[in-house]
């Protein structure tokens, strides 16, 4: 057994965090968070013959390659609530025979057999799923029965002829002028006709439906209900077919649902042990001798964090020590000399050892335990009440009553917090007690009590953690037989205290003073004073400097709204068209940036600017010679530096940029373009508002359309460009300029209006 508090202390769940990168499935991931270590020798030696066994496949060259799986307890929940699973649930499942079938020739006569024997239990429903459903549509096939065939057969000639009506229906009307537009739509599941709002007499027929602006009413012709009647009964029957082969296939899954959760309890235990593998093959590992009893025995062994930290290059050296721990370890030594972290390095590698990992070491032989006790300085509970020597004392109290042969006991500095002679008097006897019940006991210290305890519990080895004396400097290598000085005044001195003050200091430890270092209350009083003065004077310079930078924002917002005046007065009195406009705007901006001293060579990544072509804000990503890549929302794009600048003040936007739209208001110029942000819509909802947009564009004489879909994975462009394609409207499109979004932007080019 281990409490978490000792897990925590030896940094198991930071270590924990390196295996995400080598798991796929999300209930693996989990897992794998509170992953601990086996307390059995049996168990133990399973979970590392399973460690084992994949380290050699994996040294033979065999590719191991999974593919990320969804929980089949998950699937099995929903499933079990609504009576059947969906087809993209079934889908779900054949990822799970596909996955199987891949690892099985691996894994015979294996410590993961188990895996094997179940799948054999359920790789028959693979046949079923593969003769039902359509993968690739996430459907149930025609095929699956002969009803369900002949109804999509039937439904299938009803639509033919369906649109074959609408087809002369929608051509004779729109020759008579009765249409909004040359084409029929959809409305709640029926075949309607888009009239104008004057003729809706003229057809017979049920309205369905009138648009926002009432211009437009969509009717079903009357010679088309009984088909519509028709198509909608024979998707009920559709339905109704495929929710019966579902409850078919899904029993068949249902009656092996035990197999099924077993199955996802095994495979979790081997991606998982197929990761701690991958790991300890990334810091080297070997697997240590698991052993009943006796030594604990790290050869050239290090704590795996250092050695992970190192290859993301977070520290410089790593130091490698050999620890051999018969019975007890007293680890003495300076101050940041590596007694915490050598004792840290000790437990890690025992929780690794009896969780299946290979261990950063050249040799190791490991007694396995049934219980590990970690007891760390400074934890005190503050909403408790406690000291840390209270809470040192709890804890000890519980490692006393339940020590035994199979404990092992790492305590840090212990004794501290209370008087330290009295401290370390009672930790003496603590330990003394421990060794008598034969549990294994490494500590830190710098007591001179403990630190001479080695020499009166002879089960007790002695070590410290080595010192330069030439450099001052800790060398981090542990040392046995020998006592280890704190080195107090060495460290002080090497931190920059003054020599006089250090040889008060050493005055008081030879005339045995205690070590009292206290500040007068005046002295204290006297700081405070300068610090104030100090901070008041601060406060009044930045009180100075934010007032000038008002007067100044002030000036030049006034300033500018003159000029920007002046510009509009212009364009009103020559009727400069929308370009122009805009193009004197420009003109404007860049004066704007020049009198302020922003440069394109000002800008750096990070930096928030203004993308004229967009008219939007966004953030420089990378800058490539004359092009600046910028993320605008979701979606990034390439556009040329003279086609961006620096937002020179807040005011710019409100009082500035907002006037822009004043400048179209005025000449109530015609856009040639309409442009939609798609970013952050679903599919559906996307070609709902491309709908839309074609639409009105299209009766509004506008002759392209700019689609902003940006990249992501692509799915919503690919919908987007299948749906534009087939689109009567659409003559044709492309992907936009690199200045104006590149392959973030779509770009269609609209029928002319006859």
């Amino acid at each position: 057994m281990i409490e978490f508090k000792s897990l925590e202390k030896l940094d198991w769940d930071k270590f924990l965090n390196y295996l995400e990168k080598f798991l796929f499935s999300n209930f693996s991931k989990e897992a794998s968070k509170t992953l601990k270590p086996a307390f059995s020798f049996e168990e133990a030696l399973l979970i590392q013959k399973k460690s084992k066994f994949i380290y050699k496949l994996l040294e033979k060259e065999k590719k191991i390659e999974l593919i990320p799986l969804k929980s089949l307890q998950e699937l099995f929940n929903k499933a079990l609530k609504r009576g059947l699973f969906l087809p993209i649930e079934l889908e779900e499942i054949k990822k799970w025979f596909i996955n199987l079938k891949k690892l099985s020739p691996l894994l015979k006569d294996s410590p993961f057999e188990e895996l094997l024997s179940n799948y054999e239990e359920i790789k028959d429903l693979e046949k079923i799923l593969d003769k039902n459903l359509d993968y690739e549509e996430a459907k149930v096939k025609d095929k699956a029965s002969y009803n369900l065939f002949m109804i999509r057969k039937k439904l299938k000639e009803a639509q033919e002829l369906l649109f074959s009506k609408l087809e002369k229906l929608k051509n004779f009307y729109y020759q008579k002028g009765y249409l909004q537009e040359n084409l029929f739509t959809h409305r709640e599941g029926r075949y309607v006709l888009p009239i104008k709002r004057e003729y809706k007499n003229k057809i017979k027929g049920i309205l369905h439906e009138v648009s926002q602006s009432g211009a437009t009413v969509f009717i079903e012709p009357t010679s088309i209900i009984s088909l519509n009647n028709e198509i909608e009964d024979l998707r009920f029957e559709e339905q109704r077919e495929i929710t019966r082969i579902l409850k078919e296939i899904s029993s068949e899954i249902f009656i092996k649902y035990s197999n099924f959760l077993n199955l996802e309890k095994i495979y979790q235990d081997f991606e998982i042990t197929l990761s701690k593998v991958k790991l300890g093959k990334l810091y080297k590992g070997i697997f240590p001798i698991l052993k009943r009893e006796g030594p604990i025995k790290l050869l050239f062994s290090a704590h795996p964090l250092l050695i992970l930290q190192k290859s993301e290059e977070k520290i410089k050296k790593v130091i490698y020590n050999n620890f051999i721990i018969e019975k007890g370890l007293v680890i003495s030594g300076p101050n940041l000399g590596g007694k915490t972290v050598a004792l840290k390095t000790i437990g890690i590698l025992v929780f690794m050892a009896q969780s299946g990992f290979p261990i950063p070491a050249k040799e190791a032989e490991i007694p396995v335990f049934s219980q590990i006790f970690a007891d760390f300085e400074n934890e005190q509970s503050i909403i408790e009440g406690e000291s840390s020597f209270s809470s040192h004392l709890k804890n000890l109290k519980k490692i006393l009553e339940k020590a035994d042969s199979k404990t092992l006991i790492l305590l840090d500095e212990p004794g501290k917090g209370t008087d330290p002679e009295e401290g370390s008097a009672l930790i003496a006897v603590i330990i003394k007690e421990l060794i008598k019940k034969k549990a294994k006991v490494i500590l830190t210290t710098h007591s001179p009590i403990l630190k001479n305890l080695p020499f009166k519990i002879k089960e007790l080895q002695l070590a410290t953690m080595g010192y330069d004396l030439d450099t001052k400097e800790p060398n981090y290598k542990l040392t046995y037989g020998i006592w280890g000085e704190s080195l107090a005044f060495d460290l002080a001195k090497r931190m920059g205290f003054p020599e006089d003050l250090l040889l008060e200091a050493i005055n008081y430890l030879q005339n045995k003073i205690n070590w009292e270092f206290y500040k007068s209350l005046e002295e204290e009083k006297q700081k405070l004073k300068i610090k104030e003065q100090e901070l008041t004077s601060k406060l009044n310079q930045l009180e100075e400097k934010k007032q000038e930078l008002e007067k100044e924002k002030q000036r030049l917002i006034h300033f500018w709204n003159e000029e920007f005046k002046k510009l509009l007065e212009k364009i009103k009195s020559e009727g400069i068209n929308y370009k122009k406009a805009l193009s004197s705007y420009h003109k404007f901006f860049e004066k704007i940036q020049k009198d302020t001293f922003i440069k394109q060579a000002d800008f750096k990544e990070g930096d928030k600017v203004w993308i004229l072509p967009f008219r939007s804000e966004g953030e420089i990503l990378k800058i490539k010679d004359n092009l600046v890549e910028v993320k605008i929302g979701k979606f990034k794009a390439e556009v040329p530096k003279e086609n961006i600048t620096k937002k020179v003040l807040s005011y710019m936007n409100s009082s500035i940029l907002s006037k822009r739209e004043k400048v179209q208001d005025i000449n109530k110029i015609n856009r040639d373009k309409e442009t939609l942000n798609l970013i952050g819509l679903t599919v559906e909802e996307a070609l709902k508002e491309v709908e839309k947009l074609i639409n009105n564009a299209f009766l509004e004489g506008i002759k392209k359309i700019y689609l902003i879909h940006g990249h992501g994975t692509g799915k919503l462009k690919r919908n987007i460009w299948q749906y534009l394609n087939k689109h009567p409207l659409v003559r044709s499109f492309e992907f936009a300029n690199i200045w104006e979004g590149g392959s973030g932007v779509t770009i269609a080019y609209l029928e002319e209006k006859n």
